[in-house]
């Protein structure tokens, strides 16, 4: 059951109260939530701490035509206390030069130029570099709010809060889809209620919308090398703070602008995304066994090894087989459990097929894939 100890949060999104009574309610609001805080012993490091070095570690590969939007919303922050990481990692277009013009013209900006290694090993460099005590990822083709930063860091100070996490919008081109509909809020959720609330989505399972206490990556990295990072690790920190009984925020402010690419749609469906994914999703439900999403999730790198495996040269269904086999015997494992349970039709329809490795189930799932990818193509002329 989550708690609702930071109210007083709102007063950062409540930019237009002027009125002299709703000052008073958020003087109040902060007195209320400060001594609650202290009486935990969960308060905030105090009036030094209004402002603590925020690191803000930003991932770049070949994102020219985007960039100069995603530097410009972080240096025009509201808050001013900022340490800005690029990793430049190996990009060809020129993306490293713009870099390094930012960092001309603004001395909070540090540039660090490396080998192409993926978006991993960018935020690990990222994290070894920063020196803030608070840190938060951007993708290089994405961007913030102008009162991003402070919202977050505000949150954090008033709840005590590890981690702030923040609602996104999803930005096509020319349409926009806001994702926090309905009323406001601002749930703190403590220890054991932290994994409920994460598996239920109030806690997204992506790195970049989130404002966290450095020492959260004390021992925690991306690994390198995969696709689906953020999912091999966000489930990770959040373990952690369930563990040790630690503080987890959520907003429903959307500070965060999420550019849906082209690729964007078609990230995932080759061997190796569909075995990272299998590998991180099959992490994550280990560690979580007793929740439903974590176990639906795990369905969707078999459903695409299913569509896949046929259209798979000789090599890579040699290469494959190891993995269908782990995932014929987990479905088999969980047939009764998703069959009988409060799963989608489509997470039922998965397990049904991938009962079977036979070379008809794996056709089926082909031309299914096939006839999909018809529709996808469709969707694909509305992005750049």
């Amino acid at each position: 059951m989550s708690i609702d100890n930071c109210k007083a949060a709102e007063v950062v999104a409540a930019e237009g109260a002027a009125a002299e009574d709703a000052a008073a309610e958020v003087v109040a609001a902060e007195g209320a939530a400060a001594e609650q805080l202290a009486a935990e012993g969960l308060a905030p490091e105090g009036a030094a701490a209004e402002a603590p070095l925020v690191s803000v570690a930003i991932p770049v590969y070949n994102v020219r035509r985007y960039l100069q939007q995603c530097l410009e919303s972080v240096i025009a922050q509201t808050y001013k206390n900022l340490e800005v990481i690029i990793v430049d990692d190996g990009s060809t277009d020129g993306s490293g030069s713009i870099c390094d013009q930012y960092a001309e013209k603004d001395d909070r900006v540090r540039v660090i130029h490396s080998p192409n290694g993926g978006i991993a090993s960018a935020r690990n460099l990222g994290l070894e570099n920063a020196k803030g005590r608070f840190i938060s990822f951007l993708d290089s083709d994405d961007w913030f709010e102008p009162h991003a930063v402070e919202t977050l860091v505000r949150t954090a100070q008033l709840t005590g809060s590890e981690i702030i996490d923040a609602r996104s919008c999803a930005e096509y081109v020319g349409k926009t889809i806001h994702r926090a509909a309905g009323a406001k809020y601002c749930y703190t959720y403590h220890g054991q209620e932290i994994l409920p609330a994460f598996s239920e989505g109030w806690i997204d399972n992506v790195a970049w919308n989130k404002l966290y206490r450095a020492e959260c990556f004390d021992r925690i990295r991306f690994p390198e090398g995969r696709d689906y990072e953020d999912i091999a690790v966000v489930w990770k920190l959040m373990k952690d703070q369930a563990d040790k009984g630690g503080l987890v925020t959520a907003l429903s402010d959307e500070l965060f602008h999420y550019r849906v690419r082209k690729s964007s749609l078609s990230h995932g469906w080759s061997l190796k995304s569909i075995r990272d994914g299998w590998a991180a999703y099959s992490s994550k439900f280990e560690a979580m066994p007793d929740f439903k999403e974590p176990l639906e999730e795990c369905f969707r790198p078999i459903k695409r090894m299913w569509m896949s495996f046929s259209g798979y040269t000789k090599e890579e269904k040699a290469e494959a087989r190891k993995t269908v086999r782990e995932m014929h015997e987990f479905s088999k494992k969980h047939f009764s459990k998703v069959m009988k349970g409060n799963y989608s039709k489509l997470t039922k329809l998965t397990c049904l097929l991938s009962q079977s490795k036979s070379r008809p189930a794996m056709w089926i799932g082909y031309y299914a894939n096939k006839l999909s990818q018809r529709v996808k193509d469709r969707k694909n002329r509305m992005f750049e």
